[in-house]
């Protein structure tokens, strides 16, 4: 897909990649410099910027049904255990090339959209957010938790400043989301804390040894 890029002072057009609705990577070809009243100039290096997720090309190369079961597969099966929750991996592999149509700052009804991605996969729209929403909320967790091991890892700490309030947030957004499901009851602090176990699991191969606290 054709399109053009602009962030840190820089513009150019850009190409970007799509399979099954996911965005796999892309190149923006700086060209321009731009300033605030919105006028711009030749940029005299022009340069590339190339982004590939990595764990997209993951996601291809398995075939699964969404990329979070290849980057969080232990967490991904503990977490699934412990709720004792239904993955419909047949529902996933139909919703996930129309998923992209849910951008909340493209789309102005997300009811509408809700249903017409239920017509086309030729299903009820509450089967198909049934199905699909408790699970996303799962990768939510599961992508913040990672998140959260990775920058205490590396000396951060959850606060009221700075990137120490990102971690905070992003902790209390997990909170958040256990407490409206439920969740809870059955992972208690112990089960939510043996998460980030499971992360450090999933991440060794590439990471090593985590430190044990």
């Amino acid at each position: 897909m054709e399109d053009v890029w602009a962030g840190g002072g820089n513009l150019g057009p850009s190409i970007e990649y799509f399979v099954r609705g996911m965005e796999v990577g892309n190149m923006v070809f700086m060209q321009y410099k731009t300033f605030h009243d919105g006028s711009r100039e030749e940029l005299d290096i022009k340069v590339i910027d190339t982004g590939i997720g990595l764990e997209r090309v993951a996601w291809i190369a398995n075939g699964s049904p969404t990329s979070y079961q290849d980057t969080f597969r232990i967490a991904f099966d503990y977490c699934i255990d412990v709720l004792d929750m239904k993955v419909d991996d047949e529902l996933w592999a139909r919703f996930g090339p129309l998923s992209c149509t849910l951008d909340v700052d493209e789309v102005e009804d997300l009811d509408a959209t809700w249903k017409e991605i239920a017509e086309k996969i030729g299903e009820p729209v509450e089967k198909v957010k049934a199905g699909i929403q408790p699970v996303k909320e799962l990768y939510i967790i599961l992508d913040h938790t990672r998140t959260i091991l990775i920058t205490v890892s590396d000396g951060a700490l959850p606060s009221n400043v700075g990137g120490g309030g990102n971690v905070r947030n992003i902790l209390r957004r997990c909170f958040a989301i256990m407490q409206k499901n439920g969740w809870w009851d059955k992972f208690g602090m112990e089960g939510f804390l043996q998460i980030f176990e499971k992360h450090k699991l999933d991440l060794e191969g590439i990471f090593g040894k985590f430190a044990e606290n």
